[in-house]
């Protein structure tokens, strides 16, 4: 896990957590020693001029509450010596310069310069980015002081659509294009955009129609740099073959003539197809339809209920919702697009999921990996992120039986009371202590009783007053969060 990550997880670990949390749990969250916590906290504190995370011996640390997360997150150091960006950053920002470059070399001099950096440095940055582009079958190559990323334009674009999260571009105001980039090109891209929502009339929502304007702001990119060889690319014949969308194909074939106009030069047909699988990869909202199963392909119907009905048996939860079914078909369709044309959409949020929701993350990868080897890990985060949804819109309910030996009206009453103060508790039945046995038990949580009864092997028993008193009421909610729910 790299530094930053580990100063994140911190951050929002104390956030999250009300009260002093000691250096030892932090150490077993990051699976690191308290000496390691210490220095990352000395870390987070020396980018700022007051500290962010405050301690008070024998207790813990604590957030600043002068400060949120993001500024904790965000604070930099005062020390003019410094470094503007971090490794990482830089790493991106050489990356991303050879990738928009590509296949063409940039001289190792140039790097050096451009981010005041020694040869020694470079020469460790070029390990890390030799990592970083395998995943996309690039190569980075180092010729007579000249470096230089090959590999197939496809993958130089979907490598790109990473690193230009850099840039951070705007949907929404032309007062954050960043400096770097030119505004008559940007404001050329977004017109494109506009024009793709307004013609097919549907919405495309963050963070897609982040990518979209990405892509399209890359063509531009790639076309100035190498407009020739672009040129001479071969078309994908096998598009049509595949479950192809006439209206997608024509809004696509539109913008590619608008930048034909806009490039002053022809644009090879192979950008058109590039266009239309970004399309078809990223959620959209038709404004006037109504979204019913069969406006869906077979195959992602199958794969949708396979993965509901997975997730419930793992999760021990009830997802046979049909408004959520639809809603997660929505998704699920451009998804398995991206998966089938190779399209990667970076998860910004990806280290809150895994904290926030550890454990439907960790249940979803087991089951995706399962039906889809393929699936990334940001792929799975936004779908943990429709399960954690529906979870919290429907939560568990604890199927609950209780026992009692007074008689029915007292036995009802209790169960008024707990039904009413733990709305998170099903009462399945009311029955008498001496008809509760094993084969009573196998659809139940837990067991409440107003005496003393046999202990059971899987199911809890919590002995509760017929009155179900304060004391009575605290003891069982204790003993809910430790059963997880």
């Amino acid at each position: 896990m790299e530094k930053e990550d580990k100063i994140s997880l911190i951050i929002n670990h104390l956030l999250n957590n009300t009260g002093y949390i000691k250096a030892e749990e932090m150490a077993e969250l990051l699976t690191t020693s308290t000496k390691s916590i210490y220095r990352l906290i000395k870390e987070i504190n020396s980018r700022a001029s007051v500290n962010q995370i405050c301690a008070e011996r024998g207790k813990g640390f604590y957030i600043n509450p002068q400060f949120s997360g993001q500024d904790a997150l965000l604070a930099k150091n005062n020390d003019e010596h410094r470094p503007s960006i971090s490794p990482i950053e830089r790493r991106n920002e050489i990356t991303k310069d050879l990738l928009i470059n590509s296949p063409q070399p940039i001289t190792v001099n140039n790097i050096i310069h451009q981010h005041y950096i020694s040869e020694s440095i470079l020469t460790s940055d070029e390990k890390y980015i030799i990592q970083a582009i395998k995943c996309f079958d690039l190569q980075l190559i180092r010729e007579n002081r000249n470096l230089s990323i090959v590999g197939d334009e496809n993958n130089i674009r979907t490598a790109l659509m990473q690193y230009m999260e850099s840039l951070n571009i705007a949907m929404d105001s032309s007062n954050s294009i960043p400096k770097n980039l030119k505004e008559k090109d940007l404001n050329f891209v977004h017109k494109q955009f506009n024009i793709i929502e307004k013609v097919m009339n549907v919405k495309i929502t963050y963070p897609y129609n982040v990518n979209i304007v990405s892509h399209l702001y890359i063509l531009i990119l790639r076309f100035r740099k190498h407009g020739a060889e672009l040129k001479q690319e071969k078309s994908d014949k096998q598009l049509t073959n595949i479950s192809f969308d006439h209206s997608y194909y024509r809004v696509c074939d539109m913008i590619i003539k608008n930048f034909e106009q806009y490039l002053s030069s022809d644009i090879n047909d192979k950008e058109k197809e590039h266009l239309y699988k970004y399309l078809i990869s990223y959620r959209v909202e038709h404004v006037d339809d109504i979204y019913k199963e069969q406006n869906f392909p077979t195959e992602v119907q199958m794969l949708t209920k396979q993965l509901l009905k997975r997730m419930s048996k793992s999760m021990h939860q009830n997802f046979d919702n049909p408004k959520f079914y639809i809603d997660l078909m929505k998704h699920i369709q451009p998804m398995s697009n991206r998966l089938n044309n190779g399209i990667v959409i970076k998860n910004t949020l990806l280290n809150q999921i895994k904290y926030e929701y550890y454990d439907i993350f960790m249940n979803l990868t087991e089951v995706m990996q399962q039906m889809l080897p393929a699936i990334s890990e940001d792929e799975i985060g936004f779908l943990t992120l429709y399960f954690a949804k529906e979870i919290e819109r429907n939560p568990k309910k604890v199927k609950t039986l209780i026992t009692s030996t007074t008689g029915i009206g007292t036995s009802e009453l209790l169960r008024v009371k707990v039904e009413k103060n733990l709305p998170e508790i099903e009462v399945v039945d009311v029955i008498s202590t001496d008809f509760v046995d094993e084969t009573r038990l196998k659809e139940i949580d837990l067991i409440i009783s107003t005496v003393n009864i046999e202990k059971f092997e899987r199911t809890p028993v919590i002995i509760v007053s017929a009155m179900f008193n304060k004391s009575d009421q605290q003891k069982l909610k204790q003993l809910i969060e430790k059963m997880g729910v």
